[in-house]
């Protein structure tokens, strides 16, 4: 621990959480260079965060309880632990846990959520987990069986190349918010920056199984700070009081091989993501 924040290491990459923050991520390092944005970039738009869907549930901004305010900490042998209080506008408790991977060569975070339904009604939801990352990078992920759209803002508008979707951000930020929202597939969103790849893994889910208004992957752009915001969302679930929904990610860093062109199509970009992701 250090000036309240927990950290995490696997081979290359290291992990930091700050339980008196909503429990958010506020680091995810490859050596010593850094994905996620900090506060001075955006004073709560900042690392990474996890949210109930559909945002219909709460609108905006989130629940405090679970964005923002302090997580009590449980430090086991080889993770980390957090859990929220109850939620009053959702009736929702979270609980965040954090491990380094088996395969440490693979430089594997660990990420598993669980949202526990502590109302006395039964609720409806699914996992969200967002990420804010820094500009000027390069987005894909394969495509899925529904078309992108977009979600109370404009559309960032994006290219569909041999079955994969790519955004490619561009350091200057838009006139207004962009945001588009669409469905996967094989279970994993990738983005490269700086000859760096920060990869999430996931369990695939179909269209019928996304939270109503939702979708599988979605991305945000902001006009009013430098960064974007990579998400992913889980299975909508039927929660009885006191049951739960899991949601397992698996986070992973590498340096991009010099002989890959990152850029739009570069088929040797995608089946590098999938030879990474196939030990996993």
């Amino acid at each position: 621990m250090n000036s309240g924040y927990y950290s995490i290491t696997s081979g290359m990459t290291s992990l930091a959480i700050d339980p008196a923050a909503g429990g958010r991520i506020i680091s995810y390092k490859l050596d010593d260079y850094e994905f996620l944005t900090c506060k001075e970039i955006h004073p709560d738009n900042y690392g990474s965060t996890f949210w109930p869907s559909p945002q219909s549930l709460w609108n905006w901004p989130p629940p405090p309880v679970l964005d923002s305010d302090p997580y009590s900490v449980w430090e086991k042998k080889k993770s980390i632990k957090i859990t929220s209080e109850k939620d009053p506008i959702t009736g929702f408790q979270f609980v965040k846990e954090f491990s380094a991977g088996k395969n440490r060569s693979l430089a594997e975070m660990n990420l598993t959520y669980t949202i526990i339904n502590k109302s006395d009604e039964i609720k409806k939801t699914a996992p969200w987990e967002i990420s804010r990352v820094h500009k000027g990078g390069l987005l894909f992920f394969p495509i899925g069986e529904r078309p992108m759209g977009k979600k109370q803002f404009e559309l960032a508008r994006a290219d569909i190349m041999n079955g994969i979707t790519w955004y490619k951000d561009e350091k200057e930020r838009p006139a207004s918010e962009k945001l588009s929202i669409t469905d996967g597939s094989e279970g994993w969103v990738a983005y490269a920056i700086d000859g760096k790849l920060f990869i999430k893994r996931f369990r695939d889910i179909k269209p019928e199984m996304q939270a109503p208004g939702e979708a599988e992957v979605l991305f945000y752009i902001s006009p009013a700070a430098d960064y974007i915001e990579i998400e992913i969302q889980g299975k909508y679930e039927t929660l009885k009081p006191r049951e739960k929904s899991i949601f397992n990610v698996k986070w992973i860093g590498a340096h991009i091989p010099p002989d890959i062109n990152v850029e739009k199509g570069t088929q040797e970009l995608v089946e590098f993501v999938r030879k990474m992701i196939k030990h996993t």
